[in-house]
């Protein structure tokens, strides 16, 4: 607590810096034809994306197993040696503030209580990904693994900073998924701004997923055979259903693939201020939600219900001031 208080008063004392977001996109083996096309296709829909949300295209890498004629032209091979590579290159690039994303689109197989990552070459083990994941330090990373049997990735990635999220709550589903083009679709899609900020947060992004998968599965009269799970507090566990104020989400919520607004043309240093004060709050309610069990019910409402009046008030200063 007392290192978060610190974070807050941080935060309010020092001027925004120019943080910006980086891409790593790693798409591997498809098999068949239709699934090169669909991994293809996926990427170049998640590299658009990143684009319009304003990320430099210079950090946005894109590794491919297979090309296609949709695969991105800026493409490099996705084996080990070459993901290994560019999260080097990202660490030389990237700020000490700066945020990771990496997605994995492909196919996954189970290895006994473990699983790997389809490549050309050898797959990609949970603990091999881990270990190259280590240069990033203690940066703020987010992990999306779309493959099949993805779910024992969370374990061995899950630490604090950091979002993990698969498409399978374990290695027995092992089917072809259908969650990577649907979370990369939500970053279009009106219906995932459930907050309606004309932003997608990764929570809202997972949620929107993972709905959409079911009704797929639903409307074509199939067993449900992927469970995405999403893992944010660093324990290890990921959850079925992350929320703002559940054990999982509340990080998610508040992350973003667009560029922090410190970047955004011409915004003005009241605005900056008012962000600075929206991203204390934001911590200060996750701060007391792990007071919780602490706390007696009336005390935890009272404090909650402040921060939340609070947080909505600024929140619409903001939205009047164009963030």
């Amino acid at each position: 607590m007392k290192f978060r208080l610190f974070t807050c008063l941080l935060l309010l004392a020092t001027p925004v810096q120019a943080v910006q977001n980086h891409l790593l996109i790693i798409s591997g083996i498809g098999g068949i034809e239709s699934y090169r096309q669909q991994f293809a296709r996926t990427s170049l829909s998640l590299m658009q994306s990143a684009i319009n949300a304003g990320i430099d295209k210079n950090n946005i890498v894109v590794l491919a197993a297979e090309a296609t004629a949709e695969t991105p032209a800026n493409h490099r091979l996705a084996d080990k040696s070459t993901i290994n590579q560019a999260l080097q290159e990202i660490d030389a690039r990237a700020g000490a503030e700066d945020r990771i994303f990496v997605m994995l689109i492909g196919h996954g197989n189970p290895r006994g209580d473990s699983a790997v990552f389809n490549l050309p070459g050898p797959d990609l083990s949970t603990g091999e990904l881990a270990a190259a994941l280590t240069v990033l330090n203690d940066r703020a990373t987010v992990i999306i693994n779309t493959a099949s049997a993805s779910g024992p990735f969370i374990k061995p990635l899950s630490r604090d900073n950091r979002i993990v999220i698969t498409a399978t709550s374990s290695g027995r589903e092992y089917h072809a998924t259908l969650f990577g083009e649907f979370f990369v679709a939500a970053f279009a899609a009106a219906g995932a701004d459930r907050d309606k900020d004309e932003r997608i947060s990764m929570l809202e992004a997972f949620d929107y997923a993972r709905h959409e998968v079911q009704r797929s599965y639903e409307s074509e009269k199939r067993l449900l055979t992927e469970h995405a799970l999403l893992d944010d507090n660093g324990d290890g566990e990921g959850s079925l259903n992350p929320g703002e104020f559940q054990a999982d989400g509340a990080l998610a919520n508040r992350v973003y693939l667009q560029q922090p607004w410190s970047l955004a043309a011409g915004a003005s240093s009241e605005l900056i201020q008012m962000l600075q004060r929206k991203r204390v709050i934001e911590l200060s309610i996750t701060d007391l939600k792990m007071q919780r069990s602490s706390m007696t019910p009336v005390k935890y409402y009272a404090e909650l219900e402040k921060l939340l009046v609070d947080l909505a008030l600024l929140s619409r200063q903001i939205r009047a001031q164009g963030g």
